[in-house]
């Protein structure tokens, strides 16, 4: 293959690769605005607060802190924030963990998590909305592929 060729597959390939990451991002950003404008509207969240909360909604229990930053892979900083908040908003409680004096346990109160059902059934009917125009095969296919991306890119640059 003559060397012309192989410098223009390799550029193709970049304005590919831009192409897809760009894709991702605008898709990323027109459903948190959306999903961010209803929830805002109707109950006074943001998406990271819903988040937060679907993540203490996966544990009835109640969830160490640590473990919600690891499972929203955001820092430590951005947790105790959204703590702070969902506190004052009466919507979690907060005790020290039994097990590791030095963590803390969230769950829900009453208010938050009568909000949080509520807040789920908006999600649900925003998403849906969001997709709507599409197939099942589409979104099937669509899933299959971001999980590919996903599973494939490596977490730390080689």
């Amino acid at each position: 293959m003559p060397k012309n060729t192989k410098t223009l597959e390799g550029r193709d390939r970049r304005r590919i690769e831009t192409r897809v990451w760009l894709q991702i991002l605008s898709l990323e950003s027109t459903i948190l605005s959306q999903l961010n404008r209803a929830l805002g509207a109707e109950f006074g969240l943001s998406v990271a607060k819903f988040e937060f909360l679907a993540q203490v909604e996966r544990y009835p229990e109640g969830v160490s802190l640590g473990k919600i930053s690891s499972n929203l892979d955001v820092t430590s900083g951005n947790v105790s924030g959204l703590v702070r908040r969902l506190l004052a908003d009466g919507l979690i409680s907060k005790k020290m963990s039994k097990e590791d004096r030095r963590s803390f346990i969230v769950s829900f109160s009453p208010k938050g998590k009568a909000l949080f059902d509520k807040a789920n059934v908006l999600h649900t009917k925003k998403l849906a909305e969001c997709f709507a125009e599409f197939s099942l095969d589409e979104l099937e296919h669509s899933s299959t592929t971001l999980r590919s991306l996903s599973q494939r890119i490596p977490e730390k640059p080689r």
